[in-house]
C-alpha cells in the first residue's frame, strides 16, 4: 500500500474513533506509520485528507448508483435500490459514514470555499441520477405524477436524514431502511393521492 493510502486509513480509522476535530495529524502520522510532514506531502491540510475520505467514497456511491439504475425494470425499482444502497453503505463503510455525517463541515460548500465545486459536483451529480430514476419511473408508469428535481430534493434529504439518525442514534439500518421504503414508495406510487 501506498503511504498516502496508508494516511488515508489511519486518518479515517482516527476521525471515527475521535473525531475529525479531536484527531490531530500527528496522531494520523503515528497509526499510519510516517512522518508529520509526508502528511504534508500529500495533503496541505487535515481538511484535505477528510476531503479525499468523501471523494473516494461519494465516488463509490455514485459507481454503485450507476450500476444499480442500469440494471432497473422500472423507476421505481431504481429508487428502491438507491435506498437500499444507502443503508449498505452503512454496513460496508460503517467508519466513512459515521464521519461524513458527523464531521464533515458544512463551511465547505460556502461560497469562499476553495472545496465548494469539488463538494457540489458530486452532489449535483447524485441528484441528477435521482432526477434521472424519478422521470424514468413517471414514463414508465411506476412512479406518479410530481416534480422530479423538487421530489429528487426531497429524496436526498429524507435519505441524509435517515442515515444521520441510524449512525448517530445507533438504530437498526435494515428495518429502518423497509420502513422508510416503504413510506417513499407510497409517496411516489402513481395510485397515492397527491394534492
Amino acid at each position: 500500500m501506498s503511504r498516502k493510502l496508508d494516511i488515508i486509513k489511519a486518518a479515517t480509522e482516527l476521525f471515527a474513533q475521535k473525531g475529525f476535530y479531536a484527531t490531530s495529524t500527528h496522531q494520523v502520522a503515528k497509526l499510519a506509520g510516517v512522518s508529520e510532514g509526508i502528511i504534508f506531502y500529500y495533503f496541505k491540510t487535515k481538511e484535505e485528507i477528510l476531503l479525499e475520505i468523501f471523494d473516494e467514497s461519494f465516488d463509490n456511491f455514485l459507481e454503485e448508483t450507476q450500476i444499480k439504475m442500469d440494471g432497473a425494470a422500472s423507476g421505481m425499482e431504481a429508487l428502491r435500490a438507491w435506498v437500499q444502497l444507502h443503508f449498505e453503505s452503512i454496513q460496508i463503510r460503517a467508519r466513512e459514514v459515521l464521519l461524513l455525517v458527523r464531521d464533515f463541515p458544512a463551511t465547505l460548500t460556502d461560497d469562499d470555499s476553495p472545496h465548494r465545486e469539488r463538494v457540489l459536483g458530486r452532489v449535483t451529480r447524485m441528484h441528477q441520477m435521482l432526477t434521472e430514476m424519478i422521470k424514468t419511473g413517471q414514463k414508465d408508469g411506476s412512479v406518479g405524477p410530481c416534480d422530479p428535481d423538487q421530489t429528487a430534493l426531497i429524496l436526498r434529504s429524507l435519505l441524509i436524514g435517515a442515515v444521520r439518525v441510524v449512525m448517530l442514534e445507533k438504530r437498526q439500518p435494515f428495518h429502518f431502511s423497509d420502513t422508510l421504503w416503504a413510506f417513499c414508495q407510497h409517496a411516489l406510487s402513481p395510485n397515492s393521492s397527491q394534492a
